[in-house]
């Protein structure tokens, strides 16, 4: 969930922008409320859903970005209350939390029309009395957001997982995962009991890379470990994949001895019901991507795999690093995947940037501290490139997106960038520079990997700062971005017109 700190306002003001209109609200405080989150859109209205730690409340927004309205949620109660996800629906929205009560834990749906009038509720579980292990719920939904999964990291050596479906309010299936088998709960399928055949055994203790889950619109569950992912482990080399479903479970090993990844990304393309695998490897040294592989798992039909590794080139490496290669410097330093986006062909476009940050204090032997306690971290956040993979694994295109952000001390919530789809063309939009006067662009990506860079918004005397990283997409043609600037929040509503 997107939590910021603000008050909401009633006034807006127009830009005009280069081929798109922007409304911008007026600046609010952002030091009172807890948070809020940006719920969708529901016919002409925005709605933003707002954490106050002991009430909630729902505000709509019209097209101007002006609030029509507001409304406290009372069914939620004011004690014992945390909120997981608010999630959007075709024609409602659903608020997933946790709740204390009478010493039990329980696991909660509220679902509200677009006037956010309660229209459902459902308990998905009761965790019961655990005075001393109360559960730590996390949450992973789908790529259609509907499908989601909450699961119980309190106890240690057992993982306690729910999938339920937010349209009709149902439990796909309710299962707890231990080192040794899967067990089905006991209010339904009689406590099943589905034990790892030793041979096939998923080994979840992983020094390399943490356990990753990736969830499929249909409530198809994916725990991934990467195994020996080091130089001198590098021909036991393996991805172990957990596939848990309302069926049963099974663990698939796809061995991968010739490299060693660097940055790696999980999605599951419900299209085709493929688990894919997609990221940068390098052959010795973990500090330079050499590559870039793609693996492609057949869910559907008994677990097929199929997966390929090629090396960039030079004059990719050259146009990226914006000089000539030499032979002893080859590879890509600082790469890291921010996240694939589906073709319909079963390939993926990869999305990767260069970016690390350098913490500058004490342990660095500068002595220079700031505010007494914390020392000063340098965020770096430069070129994007992306990758069109075709569904054989190998790369079609790649196309290189230059830019450079720098900034300190602010977590780099300022850089980066948020990708804008639609069936034609791709929009990356992204702050030029990490300032208080700023200038805002956008890269058009064609299906073939050709591109124009536009300018999007001159900020200048506007009071904003843009946060690309965490907008939300509406429309093919719109998106919603949140603003900070000197404790001031606004909203920026981005309408793209045709081009």
């Amino acid at each position: 969930m997107f939590f910021l700190h603000l008050l909401f306002l009633c006034f807006t003001w127009n830009i005009q922008l280069q081929a798109q209109d922007a409304i911008v609200s007026e600046p609010v405080s952002i030091r009172n409320d807890y948070g809020y989150e940006i719920i969708g859109r529901f016919n002409d209205r925005i709605l933003l859903f707002r954490d106050k730690y002991d009430n909630f409340e729902v505000q709509s927004f019209d097209a101007s970005m002006h609030l029509s309205w507001n409304k406290e949620l009372n069914d939620l109660g004011r004690n014992g209350i945390q909120i997981l996800a608010v999630v959007a629906g075709r024609n409602d929205f659903s608020v997933v939390f946790k709740q204390r009560k009478r010493g039990h834990t329980y696991l909660r749906i509220h679902k509200y029309d677009p006037g956010a009038n309660m229209i459902d509720s459902m308990t998905v579980k009761d965790y019961g009395e655990n005075v001393f292990t109360p559960p730590i719920l996390v949450v992973e939904r789908s790529d259609d957001r509907n499908c989601m999964v909450v699961y119980d990291v309190a106890q240690q050596g057992k993982l306690s997982i729910t999938c339920f479906k937010l349209d009709k309010m149902v439990v796909l299936w309710d299962k707890i995962l231990t080192n040794d088998a899967v067990v089905i709960n006991s209010m339904r399928n009689n406590g099943n009991v589905i034990p790892w055949d030793k041979p096939n055994t998923f080994d979840a203790d992983s020094y390399d890379t943490p356990l990753t889950m990736t969830l499929s619109n249909a409530g198809d569950l994916f725990f991934t470990s990467e195994l020996n992912n080091r130089k001198n482990k590098m021909e036991n080399h393996v991805f172990s994949v957990l596939h848990i479903h309302a069926q049963g479970a099974r663990v698939i090993k796809v061995p991968v001895p010739d490299f060693l990844t660097t940055s790696v990304k999980f999605c599951v393309d419900n299209l085709n019901k493929h688990f894919l695998v997609a990221g940068l490897y390098t052959d010795k040294n973990k500090e330079r991507a050499k590559g870039v592989f793609f693996i492609q798992l057949d869910y559907n039909h008994d677990y097929l795999f199929t997966s390929n590794n090629e090396p960039f080139d030079d004059k990719f490496v050259s146009i990226l690093r914006q000089r000539d290669m030499v032979d002893d410097s080859k590879g890509i330093e600082d790469a890291v995947v921010t996240g694939m986006v589906l073709r319909q062909d079963g390939g993926v476009l990869l999305f990767a940037e260069r970016s690390h940050e350098i913490q500058r204090g004490a342990s660095a032997g500068r002595g220079f501290w700031r505010d007494g306690m914390r020392m000063v971290v340098d965020y770096y956040f430069d070129d994007t490139f992306v990758i069109a993979i075709q569904p054989d694994g190998k790369p079609q295109w790649k196309t290189v997106l230059h830019k450079k952000q720098y900034s300190q001390d602010d977590e780099g919530i300022f850089s980066s960038f948020f990708v804008v789809r639609n069936s034609d063309k791709l929009r990356i939009i992204f702050n030029d520079e990490i300032k208080y006067e700023n200038t805002c662009s956008e890269y058009l990506l064609s299906p073939l990997g050709e591109f124009d860079r536009n300018s999007l918004l001159n900020t200048a005397g506007q009071g904003l700062r843009l946060r690309f990283r965490d907008a939300l997409q509406l429309s093919p043609t719109e998106c919603i971005i949140p603003s900070e600037f000197r404790n001031k929040l606004k909203l920026v509503l981005i309408r793209f017109q045709s081009t």
